[in-house]
């Protein structure tokens, strides 16, 4: 049986601004939301002692490569970190709401679209395949973040997990300004 639609989904859609460490959007009914949030290079952890923050890798927080969408994150044989992975690569990414995540509790998976799934680049003759995903909003713990979003207030993460929850349609992210790097083979001299 087909059924006519005479109308559109409900879509919301939210934007997380990389470089200004921003989260913004409407959802529904639900006061607007503009927030500050991190991404990447163990940003968005909570207070540790030094030894903690030596393991998890917090100085990276400050390395320009924690800021690329492009940098994996990487562990050795015994699941130790050696380099923390970098922003959430941009694009758009379907929010999810996780009732119960064994590590992150209440929260929301971004399950990536197909324009997040590759970088395109106006530099690069083809997309720049960066094999990363598992990414969520969810609240700071001990490591801090490896390309999730780690919104800074705890309080609002959780009305955002609510407002996506409660929402009848699809929640779209869309993650801009996102600084990555160039793979030289992929170069195609348009900055020579």
């Amino acid at each position: 049986m087909h059924v006519k639609s005479s109308h559109r989904a409900h879509v919301a859609v939210l934007t997380y601004d990389a470089t200004a460490e921003r989260l913004r959007g409407t959802i529904g009914t639900a006061s607007p939301f503009d927030m500050r949030a991190f991404s990447g290079g163990s940003r968005g952890h909570k207070p540790v002692s030094g030894s903690l923050a030596k393991k998890y890798h917090h100085d990276e927080a400050r390395s320009t490569t924690s800021r690329l969408a492009t940098t994996r994150e990487e562990k050795d044989g015994g699941g130790n970190y050696v380099q923390r992975g970098g922003t959430l690569p941009p694009g758009h990414y379907v929010c999810r709401y996780v009732q119960h995540h064994k590590s992150f509790g209440e929260c929301l998976f971004l399950d990536p679209c197909r324009d997040a799934q590759v970088i395109h680049s106006p530099f690069a003759l083809n997309p720049i395949v960066h094999g990363r995903g598992g990414f969520y909003i969810h609240g700071a713990g001990p490591k801090g973040s490896d390309g999730c979003i780690v919104p800074a207030s705890d309080s609002e993460r959780r009305r955002l997990d609510r407002a996506v929850k409660n929402f009848r349609g699809r929640v779209l992210l869309e993650v801009v300004n996102v600084s990555y790097a160039l793979p030289a083979e992929q170069f195609d001299g348009a900055l020579a």
